[in-house]
């Protein structure tokens, strides 16, 4: 049995967070958005780990980097998103950047890309709890 593939959509601004993932779900991905890292980043180790993460650059105490980062340690593909200019960070980061406000066919070009052939199901229902 494979592990489903879902986009977790990281960020602060529960608004942003909201929009962000009802632009992917209307889209047909499976989507589920949390406002704090940490919870983030114990999925990462779950049973049910995202398959893609899109992650706001700043955030307080963990930030995007690190998320992404952390994600790909684990083979998760990831994004960062962020209102500043991504070239004021001294990390360049190895995920792709996309800068606020951003067109949603920009998004669903790059998460496409990722998105496996097969494995696609719905969030898993524990997610639910967890925003």
């Amino acid at each position: 049995m494979s592990i489903p593939w879902w986009v977790l959509v990281v960020d602060d601004d529960a608004e942003v967070n909201a929009l962000i993932v009802e632009m992917l779900r209307d889209e047909g991905f499976p989507a589920h958005g949390l406002t704090q890292a940490r919870a983030a980043m114990a999925l990462l180790e779950s049973a049910t780990p995202p398959g893609f993460i899109i992650a706001d650059m700043t955030m307080p105490e963990i930030d995007g980097l690190d998320l992404v980062g952390r994600a790909e340690s684990h083979g998760i593909k990831g994004m960062l998103i962020t209102a500043a200019d991504p070239r004021r960070f001294k990390a360049g980061p190895t995920a792709p950047v996309m800068r606020k406000p951003f067109e949603v066919d920009e998004l669903i070009r790059v998460v496409s890309r990722h998105r496996p052939a097969t494995g696609v199901a719905e969030v898993p229902e524990p997610l639910a709890a967890t925003a």
